[in-house]
């Protein structure tokens, strides 16, 4: 990833941090790392967005799900994005630097992203990467 597009990644998720502040949306972003791979694992990166998402307001249906003691699934995550996701009016998730996510969990993270967008109307995506990670998309 160049630095230029490392730059326009952090301005843009900058700039809708700062409409966060002024209007009613709520903004979740990841920066990839190929030196983080093993760490970044889609159960990881789903639980990083949803953290971002609920902040320290945590809904009773998540918090519920936490406190059953297990390690949450990936299947859980997304039905607590779903709660998370419908008590906001628009939601902006950002990755940046997708072609540095593992290659097996990226076409997983893809079909989840797609699901929640489908499914919320009101969520968008801003996802970038190299180019043969558009091929993906």
């Amino acid at each position: 990833m160049s630095l230029i597009t490392r730059n326009a990644s952090s301005l843009v998720i900058d700039r809708l941090c700062d409409k966060a502040g002024e209007e009613d949306l709520a903004v979740a972003w990841l920066y990839c790392d190929y030196k983080a791979q093993q760490e970044q694992t889609i159960i990881n990166i789903m639980g990083a967005i949803l953290k971002r998402l609920v902040g320290s307001e945590i809904p009773g249906g998540i918090r519920k799900a936490f406190k059953e003691g297990r390690r949450p699934l990936l299947a859980d995550l997304m039905r607590m994005l779903r709660i998370a996701i419908a008590s906001l009016p628009q939601v902006f998730i950002c990755i940046d630097a997708l072609d540095e996510c593992l290659p097996k969990d990226l076409p997983q993270l893809l079909e989840s992203l797609r699901d929640i967008v489908r499914e919320s109307p009101g969520t968008r995506l801003y996802l970038t990467g190299r180019p043969h990670v558009g091929e993906a998309i």
